[in-house]
């Protein structure tokens, strides 16, 4: 499938990976973080993708209001959109993953009702681990 591109953002799906891509190299005004994530879903839908990788590196910070979204709305009805769990790495910059509120804002996901059984995810500063996670996350279903 050839990317879609949405102002500056490269949504594709990566059939030989088993990966749905989305690169956010720079902060977006034309689209709002809800916009595209609604696109992640609906590409998701259509490749049946599972495995996700959010770089998100240049992206910028979301708003309060996004970030609830997702932790409220986006990622608990992730499963019951789409049948399954969904494992998402998030490629960041290390000031970003080195960020107390950023951490902080993680532990709480983590410890919310739909972590583990409708998503996942773990933040990485090099692309290769952040594959090598999905990778595992691949391998581990295979087993199940």
């Amino acid at each position: 499938m050839s990317p879609l591109f949405l102002d500056a953002i490269a949504l594709t799906y990566r059939p030989d990976l088993d990966v749905l891509i989305l690169r956010w190299p720079q902060p977006v005004y034309a689209f709002t973080a809800r916009e595209v994530y609604q696109q992640v879903l609906e590409l998701a839908k259509d490749t049946q993708a599972r495995y996700w990788l959010f770089d998100i590196r240049s992206r910028g910070p979301l708003s309060k209001e996004d970030v609830d979204w997702l932790r409220e709305t986006y990622f608990p009805a992730l499963h019951g959109q789409l049948g399954h769990i969904t494992h998402v790495a998030y490629l960041v910059s290390p000031a970003h993953a080195n960020d107390l509120e950023t951490k902080s804002s993680a532990t709480q996901m983590r410890a919310l009702p739909w972590y583990g059984s409708g998503a996942d995810f773990e933040g990485f500063t090099s692309e290769t681990e952040a594959l090598h996670w999905l990778k595992k996350c691949q391998l581990v279903e295979v087993v199940k």
